[in-house]
């Protein structure tokens, strides 16, 4: 490979953003889980009211889940894995 300076400075602004994007989607999917374990907890504390709302916490908890914590997942895990290509590549082309 040629060693063209641009290109090793381009690989690092990238390995740069893509970490800090891994990052910002990790606290997301964090976020995410986080609430969804607060809500499930809120179902189980309800008690045997009937008019209380914590009934409806439970299954909301699992749908937050599946509607907003696999997405997040997903480019969670698409930020990590490209910031572990691009290092790699930065640290082949260094080399």
């Amino acid at each position: 490979m040629t060693n063209d300076p641009w290109r090793a400075r381009r690989l690092t602004l990238l390995r740069s953003a893509l970490l800090v994007f891994a990052v910002l989607a990790s606290a997301a999917a964090a976020t995410v889980v986080g609430f969804a374990a607060y809500l499930f907890s809120q179902g189980y504390s309800g008690g045997g009211d009937p008019q209380s709302v914590a009934p409806l916490a439970f299954p909301l908890s699992f749908l937050v889940l599946a509607v907003v914590g696999l997405p997040v997942s997903f480019v969670c895990a698409a930020g990590w894995i490209g910031y572990v290509a691009v290092a790699r590549r930065s640290r082949k082309s260094s080399a």
